[in-house]
């Protein structure tokens, strides 16, 4: 009786977190995102997008208005590209999907002008956990939580065109 009763709990404790459990596709990530809050208290609108099996995103657009992001690449580590605008520019690079998590691309922060080892998940609130670090396995660095733009504010946003998009370097 005492193995039947511990069969069962283990099955009933095994089946709570299957359901708990997400089922995360590749393509999850992709579509417009409400970064956080930045310096001066705008909500970046970010789009991730997939291209040759790989993931990158920019911001384009602020939660507040259409127009944006108008600040300048300054802390850039060329010289040559501190007068190019944020707006466009490719930050989130290379990102593979590996068992639930996208990893093992790049992400530039350009308040620093620095880049970092970059991870995306998505918790189960339905939230973009963006994680940029100096190690590769994470654990030194910040994490970020963004959401999805909802469907009804998705009119008010048009992302830029491939063409109009800057990669870093």
């Amino acid at each position: 009786m005492k193995k039947k009763f511990l069969f069962v709990s283990a099955l009933l404790m095994f089946s709570v977190l299957a359901l708990n459990a997400q089922d995360v596709k590749a393509n999850d990530i992709v579509g417009l995102w409400y970064a956080e809050k930045d310096s001066l208290g705008r909500i970046p609108v970010v789009e991730i997008y997939e291209e040759g099996g790989k993931y990158y995103g920019y911001s384009f657009a602020y939660k507040e208005s259409y127009y944006g992001p108008d600040s300048l690449d300054e802390k850039n580590p060329n010289p040559q590209l501190r007068k190019l605008p944020l707006k466009g520019l490719v930050y989130i690079m290379g990102l593979s999907f590996d068992k639930k998590e996208w990893n093992g691309g790049k992400i530039y922060n350009p308040y620093d002008g620095k880049t970092y080892n970059g991870k995306i998940s998505i918790d189960k609130e339905g939230r973009l956990i963006l994680r940029g670090s100096i190690d590769k396995s994470g654990v030194f660095g910040k994490s970020m939580k963004w959401t999805r733009v909802p469907y009804s504010d998705k009119s008010r946003f048009t992302p830029l065109k491939r063409s109009e998009l800057r990669k870093l370097n």
